[in-house]
């Protein structure tokens, strides 16, 4: 049994690899890390929205979904305004550029993952996604 947990552990590592480093590559062109993608697809999705329910969406720690905000920033990909009701709020959207830009590389990510995905079912991806949701909430 050990070999064959062995087995699906390894092959889990290798895939996840693989596509992170082909979704890396199919971003290269517009300068942006799938890091920050999945920052901007979060704000994009549900803008106006704080750092901190940034972080929650994006299941990443709040120093790190910080820097990314700055990147984006500075990118002019994103804006920073203070929440009308809460001062202590910064709330975040796209810029023009970056609404523009995410549009674009949404494209790019669904192309890259139908290419991922090629050749098996919706029903087959509906199950491996609740195999993962499962094995996931073990981990937790």
């Amino acid at each position: 049994m050990r070999e064959f947990y062995d087995g699906i552990t390894f092959r889990t590592n290798v895939v996840a690899k693989k596509a992170s480093l082909g979704l890396q590559h199919a971003l290269e062109r517009f300068e942006v890390t799938p890091e920050q993608w999945s920052v901007l697809n979060v704000v994009d999705q549900k803008a106006p929205i704080s750092q901190r329910h940034v972080a929650d969406f994006a299941e990443k720690d709040a120093p790190t979904v910080n820097r990314i905000i700055d990147v984006l920033v500075r990118k002019n990909l994103m804006t920073k305004m203070v929440d009308e009701k809460d001062r202590r709020i910064t709330l975040l959207s796209l810029s023009i550029e970056g609404k523009q830009k995410v549009q674009l590389i949404r494209n790019v990510v669904e192309e890259t993952c139908a290419h991922f995905y090629q050749g098996i079912s919706d029903v087959e991806l509906a199950t491996y996604l609740d195999i993962l949701a499962r094995i996931e909430n073990n981990l937790e």
